[in-house]
C-alpha cells in the first residue's frame, strides 16, 4: 500500500530551494578557495583533516570511511588519488592481510597547514559572520533534528 506525499507548501518550497542554494554557494565556494590557494579538493582537505587529528596521523582506511561518512569505494579511489600525489601512504595493516592503513605524509600535513587560515576565514566569512547567539542555536537545534529524524518510507514503519 502506497501513500501519497504531503506535498510542500509554497513557504516550504522556497525554504527548501534556498536552503539547497546555500549549501551549494557554501561548498562551490569552499572547493574553489582551497583549488586556487593549495590546489586541494574539498575531498582531499576533509581526508587530511582527519588524518591530522588521529593518533600517529595514521588510521585504517574502514576507519577514516566512518569519519568521513564515505563508502568505502569512494575512500579507496580518493586514497589511491591522493598517494600518487605524495598527500598520504598506502600501507597493509600488520596481522591483517585485507586492513589498509592510510598514513599522513609530511607533505600532506604542510600542504593542510597551507590550506588551514585561508579555509577558516572562508568558513567564517560565509557562515558564522552571519549568525548570533539565538541563530546558531537554533540551527544546531534544527540540524541535530535532521541527523536523528527517520528517513524511512512511510510503508516500512
Amino acid at each position: 500500500m502506497t501513500t501519497q506525499p504531503q506535498w510542500l507548501e509554497e513557504d516550504e518550497q522556497e525554504l527548501w530551494r534556498l536552503m539547497i542554494s546555500g549549501f551549494t554557494a557554501i561548498s562551490r565556494t569552499i572547493d574553489d578557495r582551497l583549488q586556487a590557494g593549495s590546489d586541494l579538493s574539498s575531498s582531499e582537505y576533509a581526508v587530511l583533516v582527519v588524518l591530522s587529528e588521529a593518533q600517529e596521523r595514521t588510521l585504517r582506511l574502514r576507519e577514516l570511511c566512518a569519519e568521513l561518512g564515505w563508502d568505502r569505494s569512494r575512500a579507496s579511489h580518493q586514497v589511491t588519488r591522493m598517494a600518487k600525489r605524495g598527500l598520504l601512504a598506502k600501507e597493509k595493516c600488520p596481522g591483517d592481510a585485507r586492513g589498509v592503513l592510510i598514513a599522513l605524509t609530511e607533505e600532506g600535513m604542510r600542504r593542510l597547514q597551507d590550506a588551514v587560515p585561508d579555509h577558516v576565514e572562508t568558513v567564517r566569512r560565509l557562515v558564522f559572520d552571519h549568525l548570533d547567539e539565538d541563530r546558531s542555536a537554533q540551527l544546531r537545534g534544527f540540524f541535530t533534528d535532521v541527523l536523528e529524524a527517520d528517513v524511512s518510507h512511510p510503508d516500512q514503519r
